[in-house]
C-alpha cells in the first residue's frame, strides 16, 4: 500500500497534554492456534496513515491530541511479565483516553489491570467470540482461553462488572462461571436478531459507569476479519460492530479501548487491520463528541 506523504494516526499526533495515548503490546506467546498477533501493532500503526481525521458521520477529529508511546514489552512470558507494561499504562494520566494495540488477548491482563488503577470501579465490555474465562485451557492457565479469567484475578475487577458481547464459542466451564458470577453475556445470535435491543440491554448494565472496551477482532465474522488466531463463523459484520459499540456505550463514559488478535500473516489485503483501525477511529470520534457535548471534559483542567 502506498503511504507516501501520509502521517501516522491521520496526522493527529502531537500537542499536549494528550487527549489519546496509544501503546502497543506486541506479544502473542499465549496464542495456541495461530501466532502472528505480535506483528499487529506495527502494521496498525503503518496503516493508520490512510485513515482520514473524520468520522463516518462527518465529525472532525482535528484538534485531538494523540501521543503514541510505542510498544511495551512483557518479555517472553505474559505470566511473569504482565506487570511491566501494566505499570507504564497505569502512569498514563487518567484524563487521557487509553488505546492499546495487541497482541493476543492475554495482553488485556496488563491493560485492564492498569485501567483499574487509573479508573477504580471500572466496567468492561469484552467483545469477543470467546469468553476467555477458562481456568485451564489448551495446556496452560495463561493461554488465550484464560485471558479474561486471569485479567479479573490480576486487576481485581468484579466479574459482575463484565459484559461479554458477540460470544458464540464456549467451553462448558465458561458458561458455568458466567452463570455463577453475574457476568452479562449477549451472544452474537442475540445481536443479529435484534441489535438495538441487544445494545440497549448492554447499555443498561453499563449506564453511568466508566467503561473500557476490549475488542477481540474475532468478534467479527471471518468474512470481515480473516486475519486472526481463531476465526469463528457466525460473527458480527463491521457495521453491526460499530452500531453495537455506539448503542452499548451511549449512557456510559468510555475511558479506554484495546483491539487484539489482529494477525497480519493471516490477513488478506489488510482488511482485518483496516477493520481494527475503523473501530479505533470511530471510538475516538464517540469519545470526542461526548466530551464536546459536555458529558465529561476532554482534557481536564488546563
Amino acid at each position: 500500500m502506498n503511504l507516501d506523504g501520509l502521517r501516522p494516526w491521520a496526522g493527529l499526533v502531537g500537542g499536549t497534554p494528550p487527549d489519546v495515548v496509544v501503546a502497543g503490546i506486541a506479544y502473542d506467546g499465549s496464542a495456541v492456534y495461530r501466532k502472528g498477533a505480535a506483528l499487529a501493532p506495527q502494521r496498525i500503526r503503518e496503516l493508520s496513515a490512510v485513515m482520514p481525521p473524520v468520522t463516518e458521520e462527518g465529525h472532525l477529529l482535528t484538534g485531538l491530541h494523540v501521543q503514541d508511546i510505542g510498544d511495551l514489552d512483557p518479555g517472553p512470558d505474559i505470566e511473569s511479565g504482565w506487570m511491566t507494561p501494566m505499570q507504564r499504562l497505569a502512569a498514563v494520566p487518567a484524563e487521557s483516553f487509553l488505546t492499546v494495540l495487541g497482541g493476543d488477548h492475554c495482553t488485556a491482563i496488563s491493560t485492564l489491570s492498569a485501567q483499574m488503577r487509573r479508573h477504580p470501579g471500572l466496567f468492561v465490555l469484552w467483545v469477543d467470540a470467546h469468553p476467555d474465562l477458562c481456568d485451564f485451557s489448551r495446556g496452560g492457565r495463561w493461554t488465550c482461553g484464560c485471558a479474561l479469567r486471569r485479567a479479573l484475578e490480576a486487576s481485581g475487577i468484579e466479574p459482575s462488572r463484565i459484559v461479554i458481547a458477540g460470544g458464540r464459542d464456549y467451553d462448558p466451564e465458561e458458561l458455568d462461571f458466567i452463570a455463577k458470577n453475574g457476568v452479562l453475556l449477549v451472544s452474537a445470535v442475540e445481536i443479529a436478531r435484534d441489535l438495538p435491543a441487544a445494545a440497549g440491554k448492554i447499555a443498561e448494565r453499563l449506564a453511568r459507569h466508566k467503561v473500557h472496551v476490549s475488542f477481540d477482532i474475532d468478534a467479527l465474522d471471518p468474512a470481515y476479519a480473516p486475519g486472526t488466531e481463531i476465526p469463528s463463523a457466525g460473527g458480527l459484520s463491521s457495521r453491526q460492530a460499530l452500531e453495537l459499540l455506539r448503542g452499548a456505550t451511549e449512557r456510559s463514559r468510555l475511558v479506554g479501548f484495546d483491539v487484539v488478535e489482529v494477525s497480519p500473516p493471516f490477513d488478506h489485503g489488510d482488511i482485518t487491520t483496516l477493520a481494527a483501525l475503523k473501530l479505533i477511529f470511530e471510538v475516538w470520534g464517540m469519545v470526542k463528541s461526548a466530551r464536546e457535548a459536555g458529558a465529561y471534559e476532554m482534557r481536564g483542567k488546563r
